[in-house]
């Protein structure tokens, strides 16, 4: 039990640090002096950094699912709704990126295994705002032009864009971006 304990600490830990910083710029050493263990406790559970990676990249898919299951139970408004707040979370936490935003910037210098993780998530968040974007317009809650694949496409881009660009130009910038997502389609 202590075990898995420390297992979810070391991938809590690597998220936070990953949001603020980077993938390419956290390190074993970091999590270690943090938490309190070994360099060598870390690869008992993650023998490569890459390994380390997946399994946040995994972590926050898997809590993101767990978001969408109570998510789905509303609107589809309501439902974008609670998209934009969670980037208004790691925004208000301190300008921490998304976690696909964080390894979509440094794509091309990520381990293929990490690629795949990162694809495999992006195409979940995507293929949920496709559907809560076509409920929406089912509903007539949403009135947009185009498809809503190519509007959760913007969405998703924009969002990780949001951050990024939130933590140069600042919170007045970040908001009114999401403002914008929000009025894009209604």
């Amino acid at each position: 039990m202590a075990t898995e304990s420390n297992r979810d600490k070391i991938i809590e830990l690597s998220r936070d640090i990953i949001q603020h910083i980077g993938y390419h710029s956290f390190n074993y050493k970091q999590i270690a002096v943090l938490i309190g263990i070994k360099n060598s406790s870390i690869h008992h559970y993650f023998p490569a950094k890459e390994d380390l990676g997946v399994a946040v990249i995994e972590s926050d898919s898997s809590d993101f699912n767990d978001k969408i299951k109570n998510w789905n139970l509303e609107s589809p408004l309501k439902r974008t709704d609670y998209i934009l707040d969670l980037y208004q979370q790691y925004f208000n936490d301190g300008m921490k990126l998304c976690i696909i935003g964080t390894f979509g910037s440094s794509y091309e210098d990520i381990p293929e295994k990490l690629q795949t993780a990162v694809n495999v998530y992006i195409e979940k968040i995507a293929q949920w705002l496709s559907e809560t974007f076509k409920d929406g317009l089912a509903s007539g809650e949403f009135r947009f032009k185009g498809t809503p694949e190519a509007m959760a496409s913007a969405w998703l881009s924009t969002l990780a864009g949001s951050l990024q660009m939130g933590r140069l130009r600042g919170a007045v910038h970040f908001e009114e971006t999401l403002d914008h997502l929000r009025n894009s389609i209604i």
